[in-house]
């Protein structure tokens, strides 16, 4: 309306009212009128104060702490275990019945025996008929052989019947860690026991003969 003078133009960016603030900046908090390094001292304090209460619960509480992870301590090795049986091999060797390492084979009037408490040593030695397997002589240089099925020493011959008869393939026996040993000749014969003498006979399949075929050999020291 004419007469009246102009409103005066109302200053840019401020809000009327209690105090007059500026809009476009923020107000200053407590964080940021405070320098950084009181504010990381702070935080600190309220960290180790939170911690200190937790402990303190849980000492209270009688909570139990969680078990440490088990470790197994490197330096424990398992318990040593019983020497492994002997294998036959080129050598001296004493020959026992599987239930009885005090017997030992020997010779009875030129016949292959077992006996308690004796110890004649076997030398064995390639086979005179294969050289895989294995031929034995007694203290007196005379071969153990078989001779219509059953075992004797005999002196050498220049024969092969001679060389087959005394030569013997050992296998595998059971239980493990004994041995059999069958005739070169007649393969499907192993040395079996009758008693105290020695035969080489033909397996029947039974437990019994299955036990008096296997020998332990023990290294003659």
């Amino acid at each position: 309306m004419t007469g009246q003078a102009p409103e005066p133009p109302r200053p840019a960016g401020t809000v009327y009212g209690r105090g007059g603030a500026d809009a476009r900046q923020p107000r200053p908090g407590l964080l940021t009128r405070t320098p950084p390094a009181v504010t990381a001292l702070v935080c600190a304090a309220v960290v180790a104060v939170l911690a200190a209460a937790y402990g303190v619960w849980r000492a209270t509480t009688g909570e139990p702490e969680p078990p440490a992870p088990v470790v197994a301590p490197a330096q424990l090795s398992a318990a040593p275990s019983s020497p492994a049986p002997a294998r036959l091999a080129a050598g001296s060797w004493l020959l026992s019945p599987l239930d009885d390492p005090e017997t030992h084979l020997t010779s009875a009037n030129g016949f292959a025996a077992l006996a308690p408490d004796e110890r004649m040593v076997l030398v064995a030695g390639p086979g005179l008929a294969d050289p895989a397997c294995f031929s034995f002589r007694g203290p007196d240089g005379r071969y153990l052989r078989h001779f219509d099925y059953r075992l004797r020493f005999d002196g050498t011959e220049d024969s092969d019947l001679f060389r087959n008869d005394a030569t013997f393939c050992p296998q595998p026996g059971l239980p493990a860690g004994t041995v059999w040993l069958s005739s070169k000749n007649y393969p499907n014969h192993l040395i079996h026991r009758r008693g105290t003498d020695l035969y080489i006979d033909e397996p029947d399949g039974s437990e019994a003969f299955t036990a008096d075929s296997s020998f332990q050999v023990q290294p003659a020291f």
